[in-house]
């Protein structure tokens, strides 16, 4: 994954949770 994609995913952590961060930074891949 890049980096920027990275960055997302660890924002979407803090503001929704593990699990639904994982499932949206799969789906932007």
């Amino acid at each position: 994954m890049a980096t920027g994609i990275t960055g997302i995913a660890l924002g979407m952590i803090e503001t929704r949770g593990l699990v639904p961060a994982i499932e949206a930074a799969d789906a932007m891949t």
